[in-house]
């Protein structure tokens, strides 16, 4: 019998969305993954996310989980405006824990719980910068960033998650048009100019350099660090994961 089954966004070549799922970082017993629209089994335990997975997380629930004694959200992307949906009322009464990446949610009852890809041994092994600056594009949202001669540059897609984190590594400035690449930069410690592309990029906690497609090399060796960050996204995820585990106690 599983102990826990899991949904992401699996049928994917998006690094970030492949990486995003706590059951590749935490033990959670017997478990199987599937990507969303999959039949839930009967099971002790569904945990959904994380990713930008919010509509998905409120279909599942409403059609198909049922059958889950506990249903978590974990580290699922949310907007202020749908945290304070019906949708989201609903779902703080069926979900027995909802753990969102977004940063300042907590008042409306959706706790902070950065995404677990943050638990990779791949941060742990990260070599120093050995470039000034970085580029990780995000392969749907970057041809119009205006590009440097000799910049390193990789996108989100096709690519290790060991690839990834090593090539953001290597710059001691990484400017990124990714989510993930956003978050793992953070999390390296380097300097992070982030050119968005929606809201989503605005819910860290300690942000980062937010520039235009045009005028992002004006904060190459400028840009905002965020201290300490994987080691506190770490801890979050750590904690959740205990209170996930006394769920089943």
């Amino acid at each position: 019998m599983l102990d826990a089954f899991f949904l992401h966004h699996r049928d994917t070549t998006n690094i970030g969305d492949l990486a995003c799922s706590p059951r590749d970082y935490f033990d959670f017993g017997v478990t199987e993954a599937a990507a969303f629209g999959a039949k839930i089994p009967d099971v002790p335990l569904t945990v959904l996310g994380g990713g930008q997975t919010w509509k998905a997380c409120v279909r599942t629930v409403e059609r198909r989980a049922s059958r889950a004694h506990d249903i978590v959200l974990w580290g699922v992307g949310i907007a202020s405006t749908a945290a304070k949906s019906d949708a989201f009322r609903m779902m703080q009464e069926r979900c027995a824990l909802i753990g969102t990446r977004c940063a300042g949610l907590e008042h409306l009852g959706a706790r902070y719980v950065p995404c677990v890809s943050a638990m990779s041994e791949h941060f742990d092994t990260a070599p120093a910068p050995s470039h000034e600056v970085v580029m990780f594009a995000h392969a749907g949202y970057s041809d119009h960033i205006r590009r440097l001669p000799g910049v390193p540059e990789i996108s989100n897609v096709d690519v290790s998650l060991k690839e990834a984190i090593h090539h953001i590594a290597s710059g001691e400035t990484v400017v990124t048009s990714s989510y993930h690449g956003t978050y793992w930069a953070l999390l390296l410690g380097r300097r992070v100019i982030c050119v968005p592309f929606s809201q989503k990029f605005h819910f860290f906690p300690d942000p980062p350099t937010m520039a235009d497609p045009d005028n992002w090399p004006d904060f190459i060796g400028k840009a905002n660090i965020a201290e300490g960050a994987l080691d506190k996204a770490r801890a979050l995820n750590r904690a959740f994961y205990e209170d996930v585990i006394n769920l089943q106690g």
